[in-house]
């Protein structure tokens, strides 16, 4: 009996120090779910971003600046076909409306260029197509539709000129040509290519791009042009191998030496070939600038008929 009753003091003891311990927590407990309730809430309030649980990064935005449009003044300076094509991309990327964009071409005409833009009337200042053709009136080319057809299919590649500056100068010229008459040279792309074949000063790289003309029948100006750039780079001291040494030593010595009426014969036939259709050419060149003249004529009189009239 005495030992139930020590047992039971015992229980609780053990009782009261387990209660003690529980209030003591319970402070902290209570805390710590508050704590996460109200996370909770404030997480279900905001809007779940994407990517939120990674490191979020600096993020820069870039705002272009505003493109710098050089002045026009018709006498020196910049030419009237670069001022325009650097005014109308300025235009584009400020996208601005008509009569804003009149506004700024005449903001960036300067000297006689200007003055002749001011002294016309009211709807060709208000309109930007009538400034740029008045300005390319006055200020463009010159030369009649004919002869720049002449100087385009008679540029010759010159001494000391390199194949990409003599690409560039047809380029130039068709481009001159194609301003006055859009419609005068349906295959552009072959006849550029064709003269820039044509009239390369180094008659072995004339030949072998000739070759690769007829082989590639499809190929484009820029295909031939990147060709005989690489042909003049391994042409060249620095280059791989010189052109003049792509035979073998000993073939070449034996040709040298026993086969010379054949290489003569040989050489004077590719001569030939490549003058008949150098000739060829020419005639398809004469009868373009025929046709060009004809229509020229009929154009005068049409013209003529309407002044009688």
């Amino acid at each position: 009996m005495e030992g139930e009753l020590q047992e039971l003091r015992d229980l609780v003891t053990q009782l009261r120090v387990e209660n003690e311990r529980l209030r003591q927590e319970q402070p902290s407990v209570s805390s710590l779910v508050s704590n996460t309730t109200h996370g909770n809430d404030a997480a279900a309030a905001r809007p779940i971003l994407p990517g939120a649980g990674a490191a979020s990064a600096d993020r820069f935005v870039f705002v272009p600046r505003d493109r710098k449009c050089p002045k026009f003044s018709g006498t020196s300076g910049i030419g009237i076909d670069e001022w325009v094509e650097e005014a109308q991309a300025c235009i584009r990327a400020r996208c601005l409306s008509t009569a804003d964009q009149a506004f700024f071409l005449f903001d960036h005409l300067e000297g006689e260029a200007r003055e002749e833009i001011r002294h016309r009337p009211d709807a060709d200042r208000s309109n930007p197509t009538l400034i740029v053709e008045a300005l390319r009136e006055l200020y463009g080319c010159s030369l009649s539709y004919v002869a720049l057809q002449e100087a385009f299919f008679s540029r010759r590649q010159r001494e000391g000129e390199t194949l990409l500056e003599f690409s560039l100068a047809l380029m130039g010229l068709q481009e001159k040509v194609k301003q006055q008459s859009s419609s005068a040279m349906p295959n552009a792309e072959i006849l550029l290519r064709d003269q820039f074949v044509e009239f390369v000063l180094d008659p072995a790289l004339r030949r072998e791009l000739k070759q690769l003309v007829r082989r590639q029948p499809l190929c484009t100006f820029l295909d031939v042009r990147g060709e005989a750039i690489r042909w003049e780079r391994e042409g060249t001291p620095g280059g791989t191998r010189p052109r003049s040494q792509s035979l073998p030593v000993a073939y070449g010595f034996q040709c040298g030496v026993q086969g010379e009426p054949q290489a003569e014969s040989s050489s004077s036939r590719l001569e030939f070939a490549e003058l008949r259709e150098m000739l060829k050419l020419q005639q398809e060149q004469i009868g373009q600038l025929t046709q060009g003249l004809a229509s020229l004529c009929q154009r005068l009189q049409s013209f003529q008929l309407l002044l009688s009239h």
